[in-house]
């Protein structure tokens, strides 16, 4: 393999990696964040430089949009769409160009590089994006909680936390593998280590073999959007099994099932062989199973929604100014706010949001953004009040 290709082939690898190397994919520091520049190479062949240069120049334009990709996507997104950015976008890149220029060319040891400044249509590439259903909503990641047990045989030893939350049971190997590889791909895994719930739940929750009904249950209690239930089975000398489902917390359906069999040696495996066999399963099963999971939390942020927000504890103008300005421009997603009445000490706020409204909550709870503290809860008759506490205020 030439030394051009070998270079190509490990930039492409390390924009995938999401650590771009500077000298090859930097965006430029400044407001417009769709010019890239980047080097492309092309061999020289024959003395042929005129097929290297327009070579070079095709593979900057292609290094052009794969930077532009990683700076506009997230890490969940790039992972989750990967297949579909290689197959629809990546090689077209030319009809994602609005304009180009070459700012230095130079021919060194057998190749010819071009420093090109790329600029992308944004518009042309986020209706491609949306046509092969990627949204871009700037949103937190998907927090998953899993209901999966490991059963190994011929001991019959059965590992599943929830029987006893209270119990700090350590992480099964499976449930190890899934937080890791969730979390490798940008959702939110739950600790449940940390967040045991304080809430009352049925006895039928502490069940082997959950119901629909109570897996999305424990999923209410951790305040995840989406539960992973399942199976691993491990049986010495044959083979290891996972199982995997994917339910939607808010509405209780089924996302998407999966599931993997890895044939094992007759002779007993070592625990270190079975952990790794459990990886690869875990990380096979879950590459299908996470782009249904990102396309159902998606589809279900996708309707306009109505928000009524109450805002107490105003002192004066500039603080519900303050507030309002974070409401439009620190949460992705808000269409409109507009004041619509001021009753008993408190201002009355409509809020059009594409999104749910959990994940509204989610937002407006973490507070980022605001120079004050809220308290955040929603009322019996659908209103989400928002007291600001005066004595965190740091304004004026």
């Amino acid at each position: 393999m030439n030394s051009c290709l070998k270079k190509g082939l490990l930039s492409l690898t390390l924009v995938f990696t999401l650590n771009l190397n500077a000298a090859e994919a930097q965006v430029e520091n400044n407001p417009d964040q769709d010019r890239i520049l980047v080097i492309g190479s092309g061999d020289i062949i024959d003395g042929n430089v005129s097929e290297a240069r327009s070579t070079a120049i095709s593979d900057a334009l292609l290094k052009g949009v794969e930077g532009y990709l990683v700076g506009l996507l997230s890490n969940q997104d790039m992972i989750n769409h990967f297949p579909r950015l290689l197959q629809d976008v990546i090689p077209k890149a030319k009809e994602w160009i609005a304009n180009y220029y070459i700012l230095a060319e130079e021919r060194i040891n057998g190749c010819y590089k071009v420093l090109v400044r790329v600029k992308v249509n944004d518009k042309v590439m986020e209706e491609r994006l949306r046509e092969i259903g990627v949204e871009l909503i700037d949103r937190p990641p998907i927090k998953v909680l899993f209901l999966v047990y490991q059963v190994e045989y011929p001991e019959g030893e059965l590992l599943y936390w929830w029987q006893a939350p209270e119990a700090d049971f350590v992480l099964a190997p499976v449930e190890l593998a899934l937080y890791n590889v969730f979390e490798s791909r940008g959702f939110h895994p739950v600790n449940r280590l940390l967040n045991v719930p304080d809430e009352v739940y049925s006895s039928e929750m502490n069940t082997l073999e959950l119901t629909d009904e109570d897996a999305v249950g424990w999923g209410r209690l951790y305040s995840a959007d989406v539960v992973i239930r399942g199976r691993c089975k491990v049986i010495q000398g044959k083979e290891i099994a996972l199982e995997l489902e994917a339910l939607h917390v808010e509405s209780g359906s089924l996302i998407g099932w999966d599931m993997e069999v890895e044939e094992m040696e007759e002779t007993p495996a070592d625990m270190d062989h079975v952990v790794e066999t459990i990886e690869t399963l875990v990380n096979n099963v879950t590459a299908r199973l996470n782009p249904r999971i990102s396309s159902a939390i998606q589809s279900n942020e996708a309707a306009l929604n109505q928000l009524e927000l109450v805002l107490q504890g105003v002192s004066n103008l500039r603080q519900f100014r303050v507030f309002k300005d974070f409401l439009e421009n620190g949460i992705s997603g808000v269409e409109s706010v507009k004041q619509t009445r001021i009753r008993d000490n408190a201002m009355y706020i409509s809020v059009e949001y594409f999104g749910d409204e959990k994940r509204f909550l989610d937002i407006l709870s973490t507070q980022e953004g605001l120079p004050f503290s809220t308290d955040v809860k929603k009322s019996e008759n659908g209103e989400i009040h928002v007291l600001i506490r005066q004595d965190t205020y740091d304004y004026p």
